[in-house]
């Protein structure tokens, strides 16, 4: 197995946290309650209540006094129906919850802010498993088709905007909601085919914390923009058509923990800046164009656990810190032109579930402080040009030929005795 069928254990679905809105309910305003004039009994005057009696009053004030939630806006409303207008979804019928006049009760994927009415998400799943998306309990997958309205961008407070892995919603994304929603916090369009740029603008999305616009057809340059985000913690572009640079001062996200840019067309260096990204956990810049070496201070990464770095153009050696980082768990750095020896700064603390260097121009022998690891489960060091032999030991006694093939002289373990 090589490093490719290994990637989707380092691109773990998005675990939405606190950046997800809640609302605190309005003060209540409770009308004095009327007095009682009548006179009691002198024996009752100085009697006194039990606490249970007295908890149960509150209980039954405490629901008499609750306000109703405020009914949908008739402006979102409005806005709703306009972005349902330019949707079309025909097999599960998920629009058809859509009537009525309070878009804040039973909407399907709509929820309101309960102070006001306004609408603060917008939440529609292709691949969803709830009672609309999953039938009878078995999973479906939606298909939807049509484009995404300006009409969105009349929902003034809107926080999070989903329309996910719907396979057919084409046109760009509207440029305004950069613009004209400044309380988005979550921005998940992924699994489209969605065309255009990313919004220049998106920098101005003071509050976001999630952008997914993976599995599209987006291309043009990574806007620089993005980086004024302070308070992304995940940033998903993979799969798309972006061309230009990775932005050099990326390393400005200091609470991004998840970075994944694989599988564009992206040119120029790793920026150095993303050494010093104290959250970072997840890097993948996998499958573009990238040039130069390695960023010699990746691997000092406290948090990292996957970097994926295969099939760019990326020279120069492997940094001592990456093989050396006790926390990284993946790392894949195939189909590169890396050479020079593979440093050999393994310790018992290296736990290695995916290890791929294969297809570069490394040279010397195998690493034997490798015998040492706690663990390396898929170990590739395939069609380089090393020599020797391999060591005796773990991890090597439980790989295969494949792990070797394709070097100039390795010998010995599963390539067969040394001569």
């Amino acid at each position: 197995m090589h490093g490719d069928a290994w990637r989707g254990i380092a691109r773990p679905g998005v675990v939405l946290d606190s950046s997800w809105p809640t609302f605190a309910s309005s003060p209540l305003r409770t009308a004095p309650l009327p007095s009682t004039r009548a006179k009691a009994k002198p024996a009752m005057a100085t009697a006194k209540a039990s606490p249970a009696v007295l908890l149960a009053l509150a209980a039954a004030l405490a629901v008499l006094v609750v306000p109703a939630a405020a009914a949908c806006s008739a402006a979102d409303r409005d806005a709703l129906l306009s972005i349902r207008a330019a949707l079309t979804e025909a097999r599960l019928g998920v629009f058809s919850s859509w009537a009525g006049t309070d878009c804040c009760a039973g909407w399907y994927g709509v929820a309101c802010d309960p102070t006001d009415g306004r609408v603060a998400d917008l939440s529609l799943r292709g691949e969803a498993e709830d009672a609309v998306m999953a039938p009878a309990g078995r999973p479906a997958s939606g298909v939807m088709s049509g484009y995404i309205s300006d009409a969105v961008c009349r929902l003034g407070r809107l926080s999070s905007l989903v329309l996910a892995d719907w396979k057919q919603i084409s046109g760009p994304v509207p440029s305004c909601v950069a613009t004209d929603l400044p309380y988005l916090r979550i921005l998940e369009l992924p699994g489209n085919r969605l065309t255009g740029g990313i919004p220049p603008s998106v920098g101005a999305l003071s509050r976001l914390t999630v952008l997914n616009l993976a599995d599209n057809l987006l291309s043009g340059p990574i806007p620089g923009s993005i980086t004024s985000l302070a308070s992304l913690k995940h940033l998903d572009l993979a799969n798309n058509q972006l061309t230009g640079h990775v932005p050099a001062d990326l390393g400005k996200l200091a609470l991004l923990s998840r970075a994944l840019l694989g599988r564009n067309r992206l040119l120029g260096p790793i920026p150095p800046s993303v050494s010093s990204m104290p959250r970072l956990a997840d890097l993948d810049l996998s499958e573009n164009q990238l040039t130069g070496s390695i960023p010699d201070g990746l691997g000092s990464g406290h948090v990292l656990t996957s970097l994926y770095l295969g099939a760019n153009r990326l020279s120069g050696s492997i940094p001592a810190s990456l093989l050396r980082n006790s926390g990284l768990g993946i790392l894949n750095l195939s189909r590169n032109a890396l050479e020079g020896a593979v440093p050999d700064v393994f310790t018992p603390r290296s736990y290695f579930m995916l290890l791929d260097l294969s297809r570069n121009r490394l040279s010397g022998g195998v690493p034997r402080s490798l015998t040492s690891a706690a663990y390396v489960g898929h170990l590739d060091l395939s069609h380089n040009r090393l020599c020797g032999a391999i060591p005796a030991g773990p991890p090597f006694d439980h790989l295969d030929a494949d792990s070797f093939g394709g070097n100039t002289c390795l010998c010995g373990g599963p390539l067969g005795k040394c001569t």
